[in-house]
């Protein structure tokens, strides 16, 4: 790790110790405006320091001419959407470039072992392109709790020292088949690495795993453009740049947003969060609401796992009407960025506004912890949950999922846009909460 980088992993430890003094400062009722000063500070040095890294890496990352250069993947554009409070649309890891120079000398790619987990960590840990889902606790806790087979592969130099790494997960099932995917069940993963060379290295040996194994594809999940690799390219994940302060926030979201919000206070709902103590009511209403979507749960044991992993990164947000829990949520945050990857509200508060409470409170409480963006999640442009996330705010970051396959196949459909799928979805919709909450983890854990 570079100097710029200690400094930068050193930034925002300090930023996330400040964010927590700031919420236990709140709960007590003491003065914040010293607290809030700092996190202004700590939040600028860090925007700052990684625009140079940035910069840095892209200086780094210009062609060398050689007699043979490695082939460099296509680049896409950066979106062209206006800066917000000093800030550009996405964290710079999705825009900036993910490679440095050429590697000197040969390199190897081979499946990882159990040894290698601190080697992976720390190299995951220091690439500034990294997301929550390179980590090894994400392959290993979907491995263990779906059942699936790790197959994820690391890469060397010459010396031993670790260039590059590709989480990959193999799942195989009478419903669906046999492939892989880097990572399932989530948006961001596929290659990190030190060059193109290498990522190229990691996809190809991906390939010939798949083509070994008998496998049907790789799907592989990114979020830039990947030259000479089939892609689907509907998707988008709904990303947020947050301003320092909630005052800032609320004046920037609107009258219309803001009444909306403020139909459902009267209701007087209760916002809850926290960890683990919180998963029954979450899961209570997260399977009711993936029953009437039609779509299969997942086991409230995978829900544990998460926050067994992540105990600080993980936040469970219940939302009470009545005494009775009626909208949840659970979070993930990593360096610069909160998440929602499962959110769910009963269907028949809609109508109140209590969806609409609960995600302005949980953009508050990403300022308060000192994020700087918030991802909403994937949606399908134009689909109703992309126009209820660009309500807020939120600007679409292409997501390109990009296939290996073998010669003459097409692109896999497996999604519940796929018309195969309606009849089922429909029958899902009719069954009890206790049944779908039995046999729904079964079937959802072979849905990548």
């Amino acid at each position: 790790m570079s100097a710029a980088e200690q400094s930068l992993a050193e930034l925002r430890l300090a930023r996330q110790r400040c964010a927590r003094r700031f919420g236990e400062a709140k709960r007590n009722g003491e003065d914040l405006a010293q607290l809030k000063a700092e996190m202004q500070r700590l939040g600028a040095e860090i925007e700052a320091l990684e625009g140079e890294l940035a910069g840095a890496s892209d200086a780094q990352s210009r062609p060398v001419p050689e007699s043979n250069p490695a082939p460099e993947p296509e680049r896409t554009p950066e979106p062209e959407h206006e800066t917000r409070f000093g800030r550009p649309p996405f964290p710079p890891r999705f825009s900036a470039s993910s490679v440095g120079p050429e590697v000197s000398g040969p390199v190897g790619v081979r499946a990882v072992t159990a040894q290698d987990r601190a080697a992976w960590e720390a190299y995951v840990e220091a690439h500034p392109q990294a997301s929550l889902y390179h980590h090894a606790a994400w392959r290993e806790l979907v491995a263990r709790t779906m059942r699936h087979e790790d197959v994820s592969l690391i890469a060397h130099d010459g010396t031993g020292r670790v260039v590059g790494v590709l989480p990959l997960i193999a799942m195989r099932s009478r419903l669906f088949g046999a492939f892989a995917v880097s990572l399932p069940y989530f948006n961001y993963a596929g290659p990190l690495a030190d060059s193109a060379a290498v990522e190229q290295r990691l996809l190809q040996a991906a390939g010939a795993l798949a083509g070994q194994g008998g496998l049907s594809h790789v799907e592989v999940r990114e979020t830039r453009a990947r030259a000479g690799w089939p892609a689907r390219e509907d998707k988008v994940a709904m990303i947020r740049a947050l301003p320092a302060s909630d005052a800032a926030l609320d004046a920037e979201l609107g009258s219309k947003l803001r009444a909306q919000v403020r139909r459902a206070t009267r209701e007087d709902p209760r916002w809850r969060v926290g960890g683990v103590e919180l998963l029954d009511d979450f899961y209570r209403v997260f399977a009711r609401n993936m029953r009437d979507l039609g779509t299969p749960v997942y086991a409230r044991g995978f829900f544990a796992a998460v926050l067994a992993a992540w105990p600080q990164r993980a936040h469970v947000v219940v939302v009470d009407l009545r005494g009775e829990p009626v909208a949840c949520a659970l979070l993930l945050g990593y360096r610069d960025m909160l998440e929602i990857p499962w959110a769910s509200t009963l269907r028949e508060v809609n109508a109140l506004g209590i969806n609409m409470f609960m995600y302005r409170r949980i953009l508050a409480f990403a300022i308060e912890r000192g994020y700087g963006w918030f991802d909403f999640g994937r949606s399908t442009v134009d689909a109703g949950t992309y126009r209820f996330k660009q309500q807020w705010g939120a600007v679409p970051l292409p997501n390109h999922w990009h296939y290996w396959l073998p010669p003459g196949h097409e692109l896999p459909r497996l999604n519940p846009d796929n018309p195969k799928y309606r009849l089922l979805i429909a029958v899902w919709q009719r069954l009890p909460v206790w049944v779908t909450r039995l046999i729904g983890p079964p079937v959802v854990r072979n849905i990548p």
